[in-house]
């Protein structure tokens, strides 16, 4: 699980055992100038105050927060946000479609950044929502020379059959890496060759499961673990916290609102919740934060059952 470039599935963050939070995911906006065919909106936007007041009362813990959307540049607050997170001393990850202006991401100053990018073909970005592809891999080619800039790329029925040209066409835009996964409403299952991607930690993380016949989502219902991750983790849409903001997007119910004993609502939904049984998490669920969880379980395990017990 290491150097995968996913906070959540280190070794650092599985011992983790802390009584704050380690990664945050803010949807700072629901507000977008795509339309991808592909996307779960989120709606609302945080209270600038409100989101600042929540990351002042756990920057002791926070390692990292990454600001989403909607498009998060179009949020009114971005810079004042960035600004505070950043002088906290907590790592700035930023996604976001690439159409802002170069030196808006600049003055951001992220340490990553995550751009979308489904193809190489115009007009089939076009007919997916996008807008100037053009503007979106200047931006990539500008901002990759100086900052990390991973690509997010959404594997569908327009693409499946190109995916490997359009990984090698993405690579040679210079970036440091690809978010490659597969969109929930095409289900297609995309083929890799033997191409060594052993360079790019996220993109060979995921060919190796696509590989060796995995998928990306999903917990079995034999699966006894619990997510561990929520009580260190949190997304936040508007004034509302989730489990996860994949859980938010798939119309989940969130756990409660900002402002309350955040953490002790996250650790009574974390006792009474079993993941394998719930319609999201166990269609939904990342592989990545399965495999930390399946992690944290063993080693729950062993503590708690230590080898030479009776």
């Amino acid at each position: 699980m290491e150097n995968t470039g996913f906070s959540e599935i280190s070794a650092e963050r599985l011992r983790f055992a802390g009584s704050g939070f380690w990664f945050c995911e803010i949807a700072v906006t629901g507000a977008c100038n795509f339309a991808c065919r592909y996307c779960n909106g989120l709606a609302g936007q945080v209270d600038l105050r409100q989101i600042c007041d929540f990351v002042d009362d756990h920057a002791k813990t926070l390692r990292h927060i990454h600001l989403t959307g909607g498009e998060p540049t179009l949020y009114g607050g971005i810079i004042d946000l960035c600004d505070h997170i950043r002088t906290k001393g907590i790592r700035l990850g930023i996604s976001t479609n690439g159409s802002a202006e170069h030196g808006l991401y600049e003055r951001l100053d992220p340490d990553r950044l995550s751009i979308s990018l489904d193809d190489f073909d115009d007009s089939i970005l076009v007919s997916k929502g996008y807008r100037n592809p053009v503007k979106i891999r200047d931006n990539i080619r500008r901002l990759s020379t100086n900052r990390h800039v991973d690509v997010g790329l959404v594997v569908d029925s327009l693409n499946c059959s190109r995916v490997e040209q359009i990984v090698d066409y993405i690579l040679g835009l210079g970036v440091a890496d690809i978010k490659l996964s597969v969109s929930t409403k095409d289900e297609v299952w995309p083929v890799f060759g033997a191409t060594d991607y052993s360079r790019y930690p996220i993109l060979n993380y995921r060919v190796g499961r696509f590989r060796s016949g995995k998928g990306m989502r999903g917990i079995a219902e034999t699966e006894d673990f619990k997510c561990a991750l929520v009580k260190n983790d949190i997304g936040i849409v508007g004034d509302r916290h989730y489990p996860c903001l994949v859980y938010a997007r798939e119309k989940g119910k969130h756990i409660g609102v900002l402002g309350g004993n955040v953490m002790e609502e996250r650790r009574i939904w974390h006792d009474a919740h079993q993941p394998s049984t719930d319609p999201i998490c166990s269609m939904y669920c990342m592989d990545f934060k399965c495999e930390f969880n399946r992690e944290h379980h063993k080693m729950s395990a062993r503590k708690t059952h230590p080898v030479g017990d009776a």
